[in-house]
């Protein structure tokens, strides 16, 4: 499964140079030239010849810069091969040559969800001269090494939604209020979120509301007055009310049809 620009998808933005090379040595077994061939072509011949022709190979175009679409593009991805409860299947995923924001879209499924089980990427000394090989071409670990991030599952802190959700009630019946961190804690043990029932308010304070600044809510300057971000708080919220991240943190089950459906258009078979 290839997560990738649209212009490389379609072939607009063309491969370097790339060399299928034995294991473990530069020695090749077909080359390909700079800004030549498309790097799906190139995939699928490197694929279909070192694991066979019956594989099948997926492709995603997403926006590789935006993490939200990334993060949607990863998760639907996920349970599209992974179905909670349904298939469990040894996915890896490879973190060597993304962007930053897909790289961190991998990872964040990754521990939220735990159906990744390994994420990985490779040591290359020389980048720019032995970056063309698509195998392992070197024994000395000096200049080419496969190293394993560890992936512990993670558990989501529900509470962080709670506080969204409750400024976001607030923020409907009047946009223009403000609350002290005091009365969202009194309003939240009011209605007896778990979590929140013995917390003290200087630990809501420092631990919640003052980390949760520019991640959802605003802040009016040094006074402890606080709102919904009407802009991210809400973007926030929309993705973790999604389908698709209820079920990979385990709060909703979706069956296959349904998942059919989410990610129809979305995943492409090479």
């Amino acid at each position: 499964m290839l997560f990738t620009s649209p212009e490389v998808a379609r072939g607009e933005r063309k491969a370097i140079e790339s060399v299928y090379n034995k294991y473990k040595t530069v020695e090749a077994h077909k080359g390909w030239k700079g800004n030549e061939s498309s790097v799906l072509e190139i995939l699928r011949y490197f694929v279909k010849h070192e694991i066979g022709e019956d594989v099948k190979i997926y492709y995603c175009e997403v926006n590789v810069n935006d993490f939200s679409a990334c993060f949607e593009a990863v998760a639907k991805a996920t349970l599209r091969f992974h179905p909670p409860g349904e298939v469990g299947k040894h996915i890896w995923a490879n973190i060597t040559g993304g962007t930053n924001p897909l790289n961190a879209a991998l990872s964040q499924v990754a521990y939220l969800s735990g159906f990744i089980n390994r994420l990985y990427y490779t040591f290359i000394a020389n980048p720019r001269e032995q970056g063309k090989y698509l195998q392992p071409f070197s024994r000395d670990p000096g200049q080419f090494e496969f190293r394993e991030i560890y992936v512990l599952k993670t558990t989501f802190d529900d509470r962080y939604q709670a506080i969204l959700e409750e400024l976001e009630s607030i923020y409907q019946e009047d946009p223009s209020r403000w609350i002290t961190s005091e009365e969202l804690l009194s309003r939240l043990k009011s209605k007896n979120i778990p979590g929140f029932e013995n917390m003290e308010h200087q630990t809501f304070l420092l631990d919640f509301i003052h980390v949760m600044q520019g991640r959802g809510i605003q802040r009016k300057g040094k006074e402890d007055a606080i709102r919904l971000d009407p802009e991210v708080g809400r973007a926030i919220l929309d993705i973790l009310r999604s389908d698709y991240v209820r079920a990979l943190l385990g709060k909703t089950h979706l069956d296959q049809e349904r998942i059919r459906q989410m990610t129809e258009g979305l995943i492409r078979e090479l």
